[in-house]
């Protein structure tokens, strides 16, 4: 069971205006805008302060004065200036209550204090968002048009950027974390200054608070973020899994390698190892060996044994040739310097992208750490593709043109052998016979032939850390003409009981291949047995049945409503009609009475009908498949291939059927619901679901519909048989 749910994504290398524009508005137009309300609070701040200053002179100054003359003549009347007109106090009242005034004043002279340094903070983030913004868009459009002039001004480039680019994506970081979280801080201390703090102001002071300390975990949710920006270069290990061979375990093999290392003045790897899963490639990265579980560091050459069976000594040696190319000359420092630096590179981004909280402030970073490495896409697969003609070619110079074009193309039609051979291997593991999946492929490439090679010849050939051009381009770029001694060659099938040249390279080929064998099965059985108790886990989940119903409650109400005012409005026009100008109109008060009354009695008869199929249910979901009263017939979740639910204008649960499912009739009177026979679509509408959320809707339709799927899954593996079923889920609220 494959189960996807779609996201939204972009490969291809032409320009996205759309998604630069976003860009430029993130790391310049936000900060801008975050630096302009940094001004404008900095204009508030000042003048708040001048206000509160000065109003905390007159009123000290005022304070003295009314004092002096309480101490003299308590009850003396004064008059004071007020918003509404003067007001009369007497000096000992005056002085209580410009006491009062004078608390408040040097309060709100404080609170100014203390938030004027925010508004500082707040453009100093901004400002240094920008300029980090700024610096890193021009700093990556730069370096990515050096990286197009050279293999060796590429490294270069990538180098720089990678020594700066850190720096500056922490700047975006932190000078937004500052920035926001200082501008909500001032405003969050601004209520305070209110002079009268009602129930619904203190809310909304309650409400800034909450959401300034959300922004100050966001911010450190962020910084948390940045150990990930600063660990953006450190490689992570390539898992592998297969066995390393000494020299004192494969004499011949490391003899043959190094005699043709020295032909090419290449270096010799330091680990060779042979497995079952991948296909021919070097790599300088770190390499995590299981079963193992060991780490290997330098040079690393990966041989692929289900290959090396079924070729000659020619291609091989044109394979060996292509690959240690890569350990000659520029390779070199491409392999050491860059490879692996640009793959933990995206890792990183994309490990980045899903932090826990902090996602407003790291946006921004993560959007320009994902410009920047972009640039050099074209860059890296322009140079890539070079590098690949010139590794075919050195491989070529080890035996001929022919040799390196026929290791392409066999290589290319012994991938869906293996596939298949390690597939069926993968799904019958529980079995406990002694395999040998390397002389099963090469009996099942003698017995039963090759796929047709024709259409092979646009792949593209698989590499763990790096892109290959199609095959048919690599061809070309040898200068072979395809002809059909080429496909005769390349296509051949193994001679039974002819060993192949790869037993001249190892003392106990068949050995290995056993132990090979061996390490995938119980790979295989373990993956098996976790993926079964993950199955058997989805299909306990679900209720034996549950019963939906469609929420007509509202709709009943709402009708129920309709017909009451309607009767008022035409109860009202026949007994008041001589009040409403219809006295001697008999004609117009029938036709008023006629029309009200009509409406009122379509509104309560639908009523009624809502309230009659209130008690039936919208559907059964049951484990075996989704039954509703307006179909002709229960749809299996198996025939489902996916599902949404809409609850954006109109609730509805669209399912799509596979292709040769059996597509149901919709019963005349369910007015919005829809079956599309010709695209195999089938939509129930409904006015909502009685007690359940859309999402929880759409989940619960998900679980009953992967638990079929799941329980189908089991079944094909209790019976060895091997099922593949997809399910798609959609919910558009």
């Amino acid at each position: 069971m494959n189960v996807t749910q779609t996201s939204g994504g972009n490969g291809n290398r032409k320009i996205d205006f759309r998604a630069s524009l976003v860009l430029v508005v993130w790391v310049l137009l936000v900060p801008i805008a975050l630096a302009a309300l940094g001004l404008w609070q900095a204009q508030r701040a000042a003048e708040t302060l001048e206000n509160a200053e000065r109003s905390s002179a007159e009123l000290s100054t005022t304070s003295a004065q009314v004092k002096e003359i309480a101490a003299t003549n308590p009850n003396a009347s004064l008059t004071f200036e007020g918003e509404g007109g003067p007001i009369y106090l007497s000096a000992l009242v005056a002085v209580s209550q410009i006491k009062d005034a004078l608390s408040q004043a040097d309060e709100d002279l404080e609170i100014s204090r203390i938030r004027r340094p925010l508004v500082w903070v707040t453009i100093g983030g901004a400002v240094l968002a920008f300029i980090g913004g700024a610096a890193g868009l021009i700093t990556a459009t730069i370096s990515g048009l050096r990286a197009r002039r050279s293999q060796r001004q590429l490294i270069k480039s990538f180098q720089r950027l990678g020594s700066i680019l850190p720096f500056i994506l922490a700047m975006v970081v932190i000078g937004f974390c500052i920035g926001v979280s200082a501008a909500i801080l001032f405003e969050a201390i601004s209520i305070g200054l209110w002079a009268d703090l009602t129930t619904g102001s203190a809310k909304l002071f309650v409400a800034a608070l909450a959401l300034a300390i959300v922004a100050a975990y966001s911010a450190f949710m962020a910084l948390r973020g940045l150990r990930d920006v600063f660990a953006l270069f450190t490689p992570e290990p390539l898992d592998v899994s297969g066995r390393a061979l000494g020299e004192a375990e494969a004499p011949e093999l490391w003899r043959f390698a190094r005699s043709l290392a020295d032909r090419q003045n290449a270096l010799l790897p330091d680990t060779i190892i042979v497995g079952l899963t991948e296909g021919f490639f070097v790599t300088e990265s770190q390499v995590r060996l299981w079963p193992e579980d060991r780490l290997l560091t330098g040079r690393s050459f990966y041989l692929p044994a289900p290959y090396l069976d079924l070729l000659d000594r020619p291609e091989i040696t044109t394979i060996i040739g292509h690959e240690f190319a890569h350990f000659s000359g520029e390779d070199t420092r491409y392999s050491q310097r860059f490879t692996p630096i640009y793959a933990g590179f995206w890792r990183a981004l994309t490990a980045l992208q899903r932090v826990d909280g902090g996602r407003f402030v790291l946006y921004p970073a993560v959007k320009l750490g994902f410009h920047a490495i972009q640039q050099f896409d074209h860059a890296v697969w322009h140079w890539s593709r070079l590098r690949e003609f010139e590794a075919d070619r050195m491989g070529g110079l080890l035996g001929t043109p022919a040799d390196a074009a026929s290791a392409l193309i066999r290589t290319g039609v012994i991938a869906p052998a293996v596939t298949y051979v390690l597939g069926r291997a993968h799904a019958e593991s529980d079995n406990d016979a002694l395999h040998d999946l390397v002389a099963e492929t090469t009996e099942l490439v003698r017995t039963e032939g090759w796929a047709d090679p024709i259409p092979l010849l646009e792949d593209r050939q698989s590499h763990p850390t790096d892109s290959h051009p199609p095959t048919i381009r690599r061809i070309s770029a040898l200068g072979v003409h395809l002809d059909e001694d080429i496909l005769r060659r390349a296509t051949r099938r193994p001679e039974q009981g002819v060993r192949s040249f790869v037993h001249e390279l190892f003392p106990d080929w068949t050995g290995l291949c056993r132990r090979l064998s061996q390490d995938f099965i119980d790979d295989a059985r373990k993956a098996r047995a976790l993926r079964r108790e993950a199955l058997e886990k989805v299909v306990a989940d679900v209720a034996d049945e549950t019963v939906v119903y469609d929420n007509v409650k509202p709709m009943i109400w709402t009708m129920g409503i309709v017909a009451g005012i309607f009767g008022a409005f035409g109860l009202t026009v026949v007994v008041f009609s001589a009040q409403a100008g219809l006295g001697y109109d008999k004609f117009g008060q029938m036709m008023m009475a006629v029309v009200t009354g009509t409406c009122a009695a379509a509104a309560a008869i639908y009523a009624v009908f809502l309230h009659r199929r209130a008690a039936r249910p919208l559907m059964v979901l049951n484990p075996d498949g989704l039954v509703s009263l307006r179909l002709d017939r229960p749809i299996a979740w198996t025939e489902i291939a996916k599902y949404a639910v809409y609850a954006s204008t109109r609730f509805s649960l669209r399912l799509w059927l596979h292709q040769d499912a059996t597509v149901p009739k919709k019963d005349w009177s369910a007015l919005y619901s829809k079956v599309d026979r010709r695209r195999s679509i089938v939509t129930l509408g409904a006015m909502g679901i009685r007690g359940m959320k859309p999402a929880d809707f759409s989940a619960l339709v998900g679980r009953y519909l992967y638990a079929a799927y799941a329980r189908q899954e089991l079944a094909a593996a209790a019976s060895g048989s091997i099922q593949v079923a997809t399910a798609d889920e959609n919910v558009d609220q």
